[in-house]
């Protein structure tokens, strides 16, 4: 295997070079184990692909629309578009906040999921902290400023706190929806001792018409290749798109990188910068590696400029109990 310059190998030469994708990161360097992926992930996607799918959900323009990757600082307002489909995303609670990174994507599968499955806007979230976060894929308890502990109590508050409008424009009409996350909370959980159980259960209840989104247009996962993805926003957002762009796709889908930047990037504003498209099209292509590994049957491929997505089955087929509209 021939070493790169700086030492890092591409996850996509261990895989094709090797018969066992999980002994190959395993045998790389040290270097490339920290760039692009742990074994311990590996082996989890790996695990993903060989058992039975759980089944869970995502509302519909969540998968379309994502979230902030990274923290958008002292912006309370936030817009993606894809398409005829927008969200916009404002911050609300004492000190509004804008959520991002990988745990509100978590705790809204969570969400979407307890939804359709329990048919009711209020959602358990139970007794214990630590409880709770494995139910989201979250093993570290760790506490202190940086811990995932504060973390996820910073991001429920950003997440639950917000407000959202979803938008349907074409050239011959426009819906929205406008809700808060949530209208109702209750926390007993004692942060110093995550795995005390309260007296009483945490709670939230769903805004009205966010709950109805949800349950109208939901969109299903496995979820145990969306914790295994748990490490990485973007490896989320992309299996979330997929995972819907797959249901009626009868044909090859052919997008530019700079239509998928638009998408899913950082800053849309910096679409016509090649060289930020450059450095992104080689993260997804990192994270379209991970999300093959769980989803064997994902087929895609790339041309000059272009990603080409080709008719795949998903992991798990919409039902007609749960219907998805094209």
């Amino acid at each position: 295997m021939q070493r790169k310059r700086d030492g890092l190998v591409p996850i996509g030469e261990v895989f094709s070079s090797l018969g066992d994708p999980v002994q190959g990161i395993r045998e790389a360097s040290p270097q490339a184990l920290y760039h692009f992926t742990q074994a311990d992930q590996v082996n989890q996607l790996v695990g993903a692909r060989e058992a039975a799918p759980d089944m869970g959900f995502m509302a519909r323009l969540m998968a379309l629309c994502s979230l902030p990757r990274t923290n958008p600082g002292k912006r309370d307002r936030y817009v993606r578009k894809n398409g005829p489909y927008t969200l916009v995303m404002i911050a609300g609670g004492e000190i509004p906040k804008l959520p991002f990174g990988n745990l509100p994507r978590l705790l809204l599968a969570w969400v979407s999921t307890e939804a359709v499955r329990t048919q009711s806007r209020v959602l358990i979230l139970g007794r214990s902290l630590s409880k709770f976060m494995q139910t989201l894929g979250i093993n570290s308890l760790s506490g202190g400023a940086r811990g995932e502990q504060t973390r996820l109590r910073n991001q429920m508050q950003r997440l639950f706190g917000a407000s959202v409008e979803l938008i349907y424009e074409d050239e011959h009409s426009r819906r929205f929806i406008a809700s808060r996350v949530a209208d109702r909370g209750e926390f007993w959980w004692n942060p110093k001792h995550p795995d005390q159980s309260s007296l009483w259960d945490s709670k939230i209840e769903l805004g009205e018409k966010f709950f109805n989104e949800i349950i109208s247009h939901s969109v299903p996962l496995d979820m145990n290749t969306l914790k295994a993805l748990k490490r990485s926003s973007l490896g989320l957002d992309l299996y979330m798109w997929l995972t819907y762009r797959t249901f009626s796709l009868q044909y090859p889908l052919r997008l530019s990188w700079r239509q998928l930047y638009c998408q899913f990037g950082a800053n849309p504003a910096r679409t016509n910068d090649k060289y930020v498209v450059r450095d992104f099209r080689k993260k997804c292509l990192r994270e379209l590696e991970k999300i093959k590994l769980a989803w064997s049957d994902l087929n895609y491929a790339t041309a000059k400029g272009v990603l080409i997505l080709h008719p795949s089955t998903p992991i798990i087929a919409p039902s007609n109990h749960h219907p998805l509209d094209s």
